[in-house]
């Protein structure tokens, strides 16, 4: 008899064991939502009311941009995630032209870098495919510049931004190809110019920064570490 208890006492201990180390078992947690790291590419326009089309659409075209960046996303739970990336746009004659010629020997130049962090929910999500919805906030430190013939406006400063966005992307084992829209709300500037006068007024010669819309669009290369 206290060997038949010593028996039982033994499998009880050993079974945890074994299911644990049994192959086929579900992943952990952590094996489940593992760091997603990637590099992206994209750009992104203000929204322009000078700018309609003759169907009446308003194009996303004022101060262009081009950029490039780095991200990390990790799994929270279910669906959820959540994303860091850092990025620097620019304005640049490829592809979309720039810096961008607003009047006849005026230009507009910009330089900003974005730090930003969303949190995410997946909503279809197979082996291969998954598609998201984004929500994030940001701050971007940027330097404007402003030229007319001779003179210039120039400014820099740090500007909060918030961003709402889907996402969608192609898995191949632990390689991910995605492309996400995001639609901005950010600083933008405006010149306030006067030409024609005989000395410098800050009244009617400086710039505006005031929160619009912006479309952004990226393409993005992930790895699961």
């Amino acid at each position: 008899m206290p060997t038949s208890r010593l028996l039982v006492a033994a499998l009880a201990l050993a079974a945890p064991a074994v299911a644990v180390a049994e192959p086929g078992t579900a992943p952990t947690a952590e094996a489940a939502s593992p760091l997603t790291v990637g590099a992206r590419v994209g750009g992104y326009g203000f929204r322009n009311p000078n700018s309609v089309d003759s169907t009446g659409h308003v194009a996303w075209d004022n101060c262009r941009m081009n950029g490039v960046g780095v991200f990390a996303r990790r799994g929270l739970g279910g669906r959820f995630f959540g994303e860091g990336g850092a990025d620097v746009y620019f304005t640049e004659s490829f592809p979309t032209g720039g810096p961008t010629d607003v009047a006849d020997g005026e230009t507009r130049s910009r330089l900003s870098g974005l730090l930003t962090v969303a949190a995410g929910a997946d909503l279809i999500q197979t082996q291969r495919f998954r598609a998201y919805a984004q929500l994030g906030v940001g701050l971007e430190v940027t330097q404007f510049r402003f030229t007319s013939g001779m003179d210039t406006l120039e400014d820099r400063r740090a500007q909060p931004l918030g961003f709402v966005g889907v996402g969608g992307e192609l898995r191949f084992g632990r390689t991910s190809l995605g492309a996400s829209l995001r639609t901005h709300v950010m600083g933008n500037y405006d010149a306030v110019y006067q030409a024609d006068r005989d000395t410098w007024d800050p009244e009617t010669n400086h710039l505006d920064v005031s929160p619009e819309a912006a479309a952004q669009g990226q393409f993005y290369l992930g790895y699961a570490l």
